[in-house]
């Protein structure tokens, strides 16, 4: 992705000398993008809260009526035949997308910090991240973490515009039987010009040209079920002995 970016036109690595002053106090973002016209910090998911999720199941399991499972089954499973399922779900989603809304709280700041030190009042605030590791987050969770993450009062993400998420941890299935990996882009709904549109849709195809790919748009105004895993390790599931 660093390689990436830095072939777009009027593209600015702010790790260059000529930006070291500013990184005295504060921390700047990564890149200015079309001519400084989007300001772009780009982050890479780490860790999963694997641990809290598998306490979270352990949990609902030992509340009655028990569940004793012997071999593997999906948690969907086991949650669809729970009164509060539904509820262990949510909490799952949430603490599973907490990675996300943690970065794009750090690059919120840094693109906060970049507009006021480069006077950039106009640019677009643009987080970019990547999760590109064997980690269990699925492109919905990803997806619903961002909306969220958008939405909240408090942290507010105010200096955020646009989100790109490029997923490789994970395919999805396309329409015509081929399987391809998610990259999502969220939008703030009042904050999206033509222009940006435009600048972000030439962006994407670049990506895809890039990676020596095709590009196929997905409709998931449906639901969800779009962005379902496919593949192996998938779905999530438990495996008790």
């Amino acid at each position: 992705m660093k390689r990436f970016l830095l072939t777009g036109e009027g593209t600015e690595n702010l790790d260059d000398k000529k930006f070291s002053s500013h990184h005295k106090i504060g921390k700047i973002a990564d890149y200015l993008l079309w001519d400084r016209q989007f300001i772009a910090e780009l982050k890479q998911i780490e860790g999963y809260p694997s641990v809290r999720m598998n306490r979270l199941m352990n949990e609902a399991l030992r509340q009655e009526p028990r569940i004793f499972i012997a071999g593997t089954v999906g948690m969907q499973r086991v949650l669809a035949g729970r009164e509060n399922g539904a509820e262990i779900n949510e909490m799952m989603v949430t603490i599973g997308g907490r990675p996300v809304r943690k970065m794009l709280q750090h690059a919120n700041s840094q693109i906060s910090d970049t507009r006021l030190k480069l006077q950039l009042a106009g640019a677009a605030g643009l987080a970019i991240v990547l999760i590109d590791k064997p980690q269990k987050i699925e492109a919905s969770i990803a997806a619903y973490a961002v909306r969220a993450a958008l939405q909240a009062n408090e942290p507010a993400l105010k200096e955020v515009d646009v989100v790109w998420v490029s997923m490789e941890t994970h395919q999805v299935a396309l329409p015509d039987g081929r399987l391809g990996y998610p990259e999502l882009i969220v939008w703030r709904a009042n904050r999206r010009s033509t222009m940006e549109r435009y600048m972000m849709g030439q962006m994407i195809d670049a990506w895809a040209q890039f990676n020596d790919a095709d590009l196929e748009n997905l409709d998931h105004t449906l639901g969800w079920h779009t962005l379902n895993p496919i593949g192996s390790g998938w779905p999530l599931s438990l495996q008790q002995e």
